[in-house]
This record gives C-alpha cells, sequence and structure tokens, in this order.
C-alpha cells in the first residue's frame, strides 16, 4: 500500500508549497497527498522526486496502486507507462501526457512549485 494520502498547506516561500521533509517518503516509491484539493503523486525514482497528477489520462485509474520501474510509472490498469522525466506515455497509447510538478529540495525540505493548472486554495 503507498499510504493514505496526506493534506498539505502553503507556507511563506511565494509560488511554493512545502511538503515536509526531505524524506518524507522514506523508504516508499510512491505516496499520494492531496494540495489544495488536488490529488497528486509522489514518486521516488533514480534518487530524485517527481510530483505527478494522480489520475492516469487514459481513463482515471490511481497511479498510486501502480509502480515505477525504470524512470517510468506504470499504470496498474492498461499497462501504460509514463516518462518521469517529461510525462510522455508509452509507445502504443494515444492519450495525453501525465502532468508532473516541479519538486525542489531545500535545507528545510521538499518544495512544490505552484504553476499553471495547478491552483491552490487555502483556508
Amino acid at each position: 500500500m503507498c499510504g493514505t494520502p496526506i493534506s498539505v498547506a502553503k507556507t511563506g516561500r511565494p509560488g511554493w508549497i512545502r511538503l515536509g521533509p526531505d524524506d518524507r517518503l522514506g523508504d516508499r516509491p510512491l505516496m499520494p497527498i492531496t494540495v489544495g484539493g488536488h490529488s497528486l503523486l509522489l514518486v521516488q525514482a533514480g534518487g530524485r522526486i517527481v510530483a505527478a497528477e494522480r489520475a492516469c489520462p487514459h481513463e482515471g485509474a490511481d497511479l498510486s496502486l501502480g509502480r515505477c520501474v525504470g524512470g517510468r510509472l506504470l499504470c496498474p490498469r492498461h499497462r501504460a507507462s509514463f516518462d518521469l522525466r517529461d510525462g510522455s506515455v508509452s509507445p502504443g497509447w494515444s492519450f495525453r501526457a501525465l502532468r508532473l510538478f516541479r519538486i525542489e529540495s531545500a535545507s528545510d525540505g521538499l518544495w512544490l512549485a505552484v504553476e499553471a493548472g495547478l491552483t491552490v486554495r487555502t483556508p
């Protein structure tokens, strides 16, 4: 199991949301999170952390139930996979790329960039 989705709050760095400490994922390759009402997935692959939309763009399968192999996130339902560098889908599929969001590791933890397509509602 990949863990329970967590809610993350926006903090004092404009344009960024702090996700927690650098080791937030521990040894888990996948961790679902909720940011401003959006379901995302943190993926640990090849020594880096990537944030992606959690639902497969094909039919909405929960990608947190998939797995990561060789820098690709595998859909648990269709055997399609996504390149974690740019979100492109594996050959033979004709749907849009997986949306990826920029993550930065800083001395005070992991930060998610608030970019186009990701709006954050603060309480």
